[in-house]
């Protein structure tokens, strides 16, 4: 298949009858899914570079090249319609300017599934567009993943703003690794999940959605300007009304917290600047901190919160400790 016609694909401008032709040729072979995966992965380097103004597609080739495994890869079987779903899920991925962003996109496919991944890694931020038209904008360190066949439905691993399509007939449905769903129709949200903290925190900012417990009980309604914290270990969740858009703000490269504590922060700058920190025993984790980060470096930050807390920092590369002064 000519590379300019994959790229035409891929920018959308090709017809309904050349859609279906590269389609079933993608599906045809393992050595032209190979060829379109090349094609997809430096298309998107060429989208980053050019919000960067710096778009050079003959030196992004030459890199994905030198990268790509030189081995055979086992020929799979995989279904026209099932590749269909997952080219759709797949290849609307938007990058959003966060610096040098990478979204890892992974498909597994079968007769009967297709596993659609994506995920921002540390530090870095990302947008993507599901199969159903719902966008979604991934927090650092996030992974998304559902089925083809089943779009309306996945997993979140991490911290992820919802504008989810309505469609009442088929409600969306987020599954956390506490076992905690979040079900809607159509709505905007913010929803953090990580698996090394103990809480899952939904935000909303229009629409309704509904908290569901482990065997899918309902725990509470949400109404715009509510946010509710559900605690993993106890299974209990509290409702409280908040300044909803404070908790998304992040998609603007902006975090702003209200009265946080020290313990609460650091995980936060963690994933925010792709960091380690490592936090002295002695510190007072309970000290508290109301602030806005926007362009402020990593030094800069902790310079202000030496203003209303006691420490002393040290920045080794990507570790940072922090001790009792």
């Amino acid at each position: 298949m000519n590379d300019s016609k994959l790229i035409h694909f891929l920018n959308r401008k090709t017809s309904t009858q050349e859609n279906e032709e590269i389609l079933l040729w993608v599906s045809s072979s393992e050595e032209n899914r190979n060829q379109f995966r090349e094609i997809h992965q430096v298309f998107q380097v060429s989208k980053q570079k050019l919000v960067q103004s710096e778009i050079d597609i003959e030196q992004a080739w030459d890199k994905l090249n030198n990268k790509l495994p030189k081995t055979k890869i086992k020929a799979k079987v995989i279904s026209l319609e099932i590749f269909n779903r997952i080219a759709v899920s797949v290849l609307v991925i938007l990058a959003v300017g966060f610096g040098s962003l990478w979204v890892n996109d992974h498909f597994v496919a079968s007769p009967k599934s297709g596993l659609v991944v994506f995920e921002a890694p540390s530090g870095e931020k990302s947008k993507i567009v599901l199969a159903d038209g719902s966008q979604v904008w991934l927090n650092s360190e996030t992974k998304l993943q559902y089925d083809a066949m089943n779009p309306r439905s996945v997993i979140l691993n991490g911290e992820a703003y919802f504008e989810v399509k309505k469609d009442r007939s088929h409600p969306f449905l987020i599954l956390t690794s506490s076992g905690m769903k979040v079900k809607v129709t159509g709505t905007k949200f913010n929803l953090r999940s990580y698996n090394d903290e103990s809480f899952v925190e939904t935000s909303l900012e229009e629409g309704e959605v509904i908290i569901e417990g482990k065997n899918s009980n309902k725990l509470a309604v949400l109404k715009p300007g509510q946010q509710s914290k559900y605690d993993v270990k106890s299974q209990k969740i509290k409702v409280q009304n908040v300044s909803s858009e404070i908790y998304s703000i992040w998609r603007n490269n902006e975090l702003r917290f209200s009265d946080i504590t020290f313990e609460d922060l650091v995980p936060r700058i963690e994933r925010w600047y792709g960091i380690s920190i490592k936090l002295d025993s002695g510190i007072e984790k309970n000290d508290r901190f109301t602030m806005t980060i926007k362009t402020e470096s990593l030094r800069e930050l902790l310079t202000m919160m030496q203003l209303t807390s006691k420490f002393n920092y040290e920045i080794n590369g990507s570790f940072v400790e922090i001790k009792r002064k």
